[in-house]
């Protein structure tokens, strides 16, 4: 499962942010990770931020008694909901002012997970697919002075909080991560989709700085045994799981989804726009079959960026039918942009 997480600061402690995380991790990938809060709740959570890589969000009070970070939460829940790229969401807070909010989010079918201290009241826990109760470790009283100095403790490097400690642990992270990802897309990605889901996976971004290495050389270097890496005739590179095949088999099925799998033109067009059958006794003079049109062109002469253009076509490739290449492009361009270019398609498939 894809996760975002968000923390209310506000609501919070900073000692509960070793129990969100480690939930988090036996759930599936984080993807966002935010906190929300006004100074002085940011500046306690200073060390959880910098540990797990947390994006801070800071909201001024502009009077007293108003909930901006709250409304910072819900705009930030919101952008998620539109962008498509979760499965769930952990919301971590005791507020039951963001029922309204999970009940949003379970409708659109992302999970949310809730968490609180005990006192969170049972509207908070049943408005959340499950929740998870706050109950960070106390401190302990500091020893006797008579008792003899101990030295202190030597701090770990900053490299043994990075998200997997080892190369291996951080591999299998973005192992498991990539195969997920394949396995929702049928079996191929481009790699123009996969780098910026892949950035934001902090196991990937520590792996691959610590190898020095460009993307793609970094994921054929370290996964090359685990996936078939390609390039199209296009230019585009892929990346795909073993059993999906050659990237080949697939390519010269693009016209004909975007052309057959689409609503046809309307039967009066048909009929203006085919010749007139005449009997004759010759035979008739042979004819070279127009070529079939680009359906990558198609789209950049109406406007649309060449690695957008090329998204839409592979969807459509890969898709069973309208309905499934339909859900693919809301998935990944968002709710708005995703039935635009539907709608673009439709109209191009119309006119050939």
């Amino acid at each position: 499962m894809n996760l975002a997480i968000l923390i209310d600061a506000e609501n919070v402690l900073p000692a509960s942010a070793d129990i969100i995380f480690s939930h988090a991790a036996s759930l599936g990938a984080v993807l966002h990770r935010e906190i929300y809060g006004a100074a002085t709740a940011l500046t306690a959570w200073v060390a959880p931020v910098l540990k797990y890589a947390i994006h801070p969000n800071l909201t001024i009070k502009a009077a007293k008694g108003k909930n901006s970070s709250d409304i910072a939460l819900v705009i930030g829940a919101m952008d998620l909901l539109l962008a498509g790229d979760v499965d769930g969401v952990i919301i971590a807070s005791s507020d039951s002012d963001f029922s309204a909010l999970s009940i949003r989010l379970r409708n659109a079918g992302i999970e949310v997970i809730g968490m609180g201290t005990d006192k969170a009241n049972e509207l908070w826990r049943t408005a959340c697919s499950s929740f998870v109760v706050l109950q960070p470790q106390k401190a302990q009283p500091a020893p006797a002075k008579a008792e003899a100095a101990q030295p202190a403790p030597k701090q770990p490097s900053r490299a043994a909080h990075a998200p997997g400690r080892t190369h291996a642990e951080r591999a299998e992270a973005v192992k498991a991560f990539i195969t997920r990802q394949l396995e929702s897309r049928g079996g191929r990605i481009q790699t123009g989709m996969l780098f910026p889901l892949l950035n934001r996976l902090p196991e990937y971004q520590a792996d691959k700085k610590g190898s020095g290495k460009k993307p793609l050389n970094y994921l054929t270097s370290t996964f090359g045994d685990a996936f078939v890496f390609e390039e199209s005739a296009d230019g585009n590179s892929w990346v795909s799981l073993p059993a999906a095949g050659p990237i080949a088999d697939e390519e010269p099925a693009a016209v004909e989804v975007m052309e057959d799998e689409l609503p046809d033109v309307p039967a009066e067009e048909d009929e203006a726009s085919a010749p007139a059958e005449e009997p004759t006794g010759e035979l008739p003079a042979y004819e070279e079959e127009a070529p079939q049109p680009d359906p990558l062109a198609l789209l950049m002469e109406a406007g649309l960026a060449e690695n957008v253009a090329s998204q839409i076509v592979s969807i459509f490739t890969q898709s069973d039918n309208q309905r499934a290449a339909y859900n693919r492009l809301r998935s990944v361009f968002g709710s708005t942009e995703g039935r635009r270019f539907y709608q673009l398609v439709k109209e191009i498939a119309g006119r050939q």
